[in-house]
């Protein structure tokens, strides 16, 4: 075993006390983010002894960051350039002070090398659901596809890409909830989906209407019963679809939409479930319950959002000079 107080060393004790603590999820949120970290102090030629990292490092990485440019890789091959802002630093930051701090008081380290280097948290982004006529767009482009296609493995592939725009903009599901589902997730009875491990470990069922009932089936009238396993989605070779495989449906749809020129891709179906829901029924707690949130704090910001919308239908085509002149 080795010993010492190098920063891989430490990293691996790290692992072991979060792992006796925390979820997997996030214990690979914050080793993930030191490892990037130790790998970029490796390139740049940092001392990996803990008690030589000074906060002049830290700076140097934080800077690293912003400046530098990145190409994700998808897995179907496709590669886009990542953005970088300065919410990019945040993750690293929380991580970085909790893998320092813990050192700290494990006495490794006398001093946290962080002390003194403070971000701010960055301020949550406005709320921008897609419109209804961004979704008829989308649905435009999944009525094509259906039309067009020639074989029985074309049409599931078009069945499976309307299902699941249908059933994140019916539900609320987070990307990683809908790429986990299984096939005995769902109930078509009840129209319903029970999301058995969502964020932070919690359980929950959401609902779906008519059309994405209509849409699921005939998804799995077509999804192949040779398919080994019980995984919802699938590849069009019959693999379980991976998270990057669900971005990259709604990324082609917007692609294919002309809708580029929006902001945001998966997450904002999300917004636009809970927008819609609210201005249906009023209803924040249902509201909280369906997206799997501990508190309120996010649904009053959707709540918000829809009571500017309606501060705006009061202008009806005027505005105040125009009162003040009546």
């Amino acid at each position: 075993m080795q010993t010492g107080t190098s920063l891989e060393w430490l990293l691996e004790g790290f692992r072991y006390d979060l792992e006796a603590t925390t979820k997997p999820k996030t214990v690979e949120f914050y080793c993930g983010h030191v490892q990037r970290f130790l790998r970029w102090a490796q390139a740049a030629g940092i001392p990996s002894e803990t008690r030589l990292i000074e906060k002049r490092h830290i700076q140097s990485f934080f800077h690293h960051l912003l400046q530098s440019t990145e190409t994700a890789v998808g897995g179907n091959g496709s590669r886009r350039l990542l953005q970088r802002t300065e919410r990019t630093r945040w993750p690293y930051y929380r991580s970085l002070r909790r893998f320092l701090g813990w050192a700290v008081k494990e006495g490794y380290l006398k001093h946290n090398p962080m002390d003194g280097i403070v971000l701010k948290a960055p301020k949550n982004p406005l709320i921008e659901p897609y419109r209804p006529e961004h979704i008829d767009r989308m649905l435009d482009v999944l009525e094509r596809d259906w039309q067009i296609a020639t074989t029985l493995r074309q049409k599931m592939l078009a069945a499976r890409d309307r299902a699941v725009l249908s059933l994140f903009l019916e539900s609320g599901l987070r990307c990683g909830e809908m790429v986990n589902l299984a096939l005995r997730d769902g109930d078509f009875q009840r129209q319903s989906v029970l999301v058995r491990e969502g964020k932070m470990g919690k359980g929950r069922i959401v609902g779906f209407g008519p059309q994405t009932k209509k849409a699921l089936w005939r998804y799995l009238s077509l999804r192949p019963a040779e398919v080994h396993g019980d995984a919802m989605w699938i590849t069009e070779e019959g693999r379980p679809m991976a998270l990057e495989g669900i971005r990259q449906i709604i990324r082609r749809l917007k692609r294919d939409a002309g809708l580029q020129c929006i902001k945001g891709s998966v997450h904002k179906l999300r917004h636009t479930f809970a927008t819609s829901y609210l201005r249906h029924t009023r209803d924040m707690k249902g509201c909280r319950l369906l997206l799997g949130h501990s508190s309120l704090t996010m649904v009053e910001r959707y709540t918000q959002f829809i009571e500017a919308e309606d501060a705006l239908k009061a202008y009806d085509g005027r505005g105040p000079l125009d009162w003040l002149a009546e």
